[in-house]
């Protein structure tokens, strides 16, 4: 049987990746600095979990132990927790290797490094040495979250306001369509030639209409708000850089998420 470690598989992707992996008979093993309680969201079910620390490196190599695929869905978006995937790819990439692993899968962001945001370049970055590592690798860039919109349009929800950038669209696609997409390269027999692969959500939708979904769903008017976005960042998202029209993987819509998420 199929063994596989999720790093970072305590959070919203990884945990997804663990119930996934689970739901196919694969053997799922969770990586992460704090094991959560059994009736805590982020517990899993029938996964194995591990404590270790992939910056200092404290249980990581024991973690390795009969390893076949390692999922690197790891997070950390400000300050010094960036060392997590900076420092961690490389300590995660060096002790698969030296465990015999045979394959890591990294999730990463569509695009990413055609964005100067600071934790693009970081994603960038990690990505670059899982690209160098000796290991089979497949990055699976994918779209933004269906949450990751709903989070950003909503910012100013309190004061009944839905913000949108002029002229940008997302392709939201749903955690669990992503942890397919991050399982399936995983398993799958044949790399991508290029080693990676990069997923949407199924629909191509402008941040205007996506504002208005999200306050129509919390019983709101839905008045939006729409800004510009200037920057290198504006012309990032303007450009559709964040989008993969042809490769809409995920089958979750906005709209459906949206009803699953609000009850």
């Amino acid at each position: 049987m199929t063994r596989i470690l999720v790093a970072g598989g305590t959070g919203l992707a990884g945990r997804a990746v663990a119930a996934e992996a689970l739901e196919r008979g694969l053997d799922v093993r969770v990586l992460s600095r704090h094991q959560p309680a059994r009736q805590s969201p982020a517990f899993v079910p029938g996964a194995e979990y591990v404590t270790a620390d992939v910056v200092s490196t404290a249980g990581l190599q024991q973690a390795m132990d009969g390893v076949d695929v390692v999922v690197d869905a790891l997070d950390a978006k400000t300050g010094k927790s960036r060392q997590t995937l900076s420092t961690g790819a490389h300590n995660l990439t060096s002790a698969a290797a030296h465990a015999g692993v045979r394959r890591a899968v990294l999730l990463s962001i569509v695009n990413v490094d055609q964005s100067r945001l600071g934790y693009y370049r970081v994603k960038t970055a990690q990505e670059q040495v899982y690209r160098g590592s000796s290991l089979e690798t497949v990055i699976v860039r994918a779209a933004q979250f269906h949450n990751l919109v709903a989070m950003m349009v909503s910012v100013a929800g309190r004061a009944g306001l839905y913000l949108a950038a002029r002229g940008v669209s997302f392709q939201p696609i749903s955690v669990p369509d992503t942890a397919r997409a991050l399982v399936d390269a995983a398993v799958g027999p044949q790399l991508p030639d290029d080693g990676m692969i990069s997923v949407g959500g199924p629909e191509v939708l402008p941040m205007e209409q996506l504002a208005h979904a999200v306050g129509y769903s919390r019983g709101g008017t839905g008045r939006v708000l729409t800004l510009p976005l200037p920057g290198s960042v504006g012309r990032y998202f303007q450009q559709g850089r964040n989008l993969v029209p042809g490769r809409a993987y995920g089958t979750e819509t906005f709209a459906q998420w949206l009803v699953d998420s609000t009850g």
